[in-house]
């Protein structure tokens, strides 16, 4: 039985050195997004939540369903202040 190698040498420790960056930057980069997230205001929230939802809405043949959806989401922030 062969054992096929997708990577080489030089492949494989290119990959574990990507790796290992994540493993010490990943921490600190969520840490940045935590911090920035926690930094905005209200209408910010809000305005960032209905630019990534309304292309859910106007997804074809969903019958407005997408529309119910961001509804019921921004009816959440509201309840929340």
């Amino acid at each position: 039985m062969s054992t096929v190698r997708l990577f080489d040498a030089e492949a494989r420790a290119k990959t574990a050195e990507w790796l290992n960056s994540w493993a010490r930057l990943g921490p600190t980069l969520e840490a940045r997004r935590v911090s920035e997230l926690r930094q905005l205001t209200d209408v910010e929230s809000a305005r960032i939540a209905v630019e990534l939802l309304w292309p859910m809405a106007l997804g074809p043949g969903d019958n407005g369903e997408g529309l119910r959806v961001i509804h019921d989401v921004l009816r959440r922030l509201a309840e929340r202040s």
